[in-house]
């Protein structure tokens, strides 16, 4: 089976959800999170990231910090 290597034709997209709808107590989703997410999935070698959940119910400042995580590791 092939891989997903240097020179292979398939590519990672991870989904990252985002603002999924939880109960009460469970954790929402921060900036801080999602920022931590794009980073890992590009720094364990992703070429691209699917933000996942409809786009009405994201926070912006959630997709703030995605677009910022992106521009960091953007190469200059």
């Amino acid at each position: 089976m092939a891989g997903a290597g240097p020179g292979s034709p398939l590519q990672i997209w991870p989904g990252i959800d985002i603002d999924i709808p939880t109960g009460a107590s469970d954790k929402k989703t921060q900036p801080e999170d999602v920022y931590q997410a794009v980073r890992a999935a590009f720094q364990g070698g992703a070429h691209g990231v699917l933000l996942s959940r409809t786009y009405s119910e994201m926070k912006l400042a959630n997709l703030a910090a995605a677009g910022r995580a992106v521009r960091e590791l953007a190469p200059a």
